[in-house]
């Protein structure tokens, strides 16, 4: 079962403890990203049964100069125990512009509406 994290879309990531699985360039510029977790090992778990974590991210500035100490906003984040059906429906979202384009929308109106 695949699990949204409430205000996923607001903040911004740190990429250090993920592992980038897709990119690809955005018409226009830019660039989208499907990121998995990694996952650590604790005490207990059996294989398979830690919960995984992964995002779609999206970067819309052309300029990498402009993207300097700035991260992508995540678009979407999801968790669930199949890591399968996790990716399965990241890259699908990862592909799909008109959904991307959606979510951005969602993501500057939660913005606006906050300042």
């Amino acid at each position: 079962m695949l699990d949204q994290h409430q205000g996923a879309e607001h903040g911004a990531h740190d990429s250090a403890s993920c592992d980038t699985l897709y990119r690809r360039p955005m018409p226009g510029g830019g660039y989208v990203e499907v990121e998995l977790d990694a996952v650590r090992a604790t005490a207990g778990d059996e294989t398979g049964k830690r919960p995984h974590r992964g995002r779609v991210v999206m970067e819309r500035r052309v300029d990498p100069g402009r993207r300097y100490g700035h991260r992508a906003p995540i678009i979407a984040e999801l968790a669930g125990d199949d890591r399968d059906e996790l990716m399965s429906e990241l890259f699908r979202l990862a592909q799909d512009n008109a959904a991307l384009a959606r979510s951005l929308l969602r993501l500057q109106a939660a913005r606006s509406r906050a300042d």
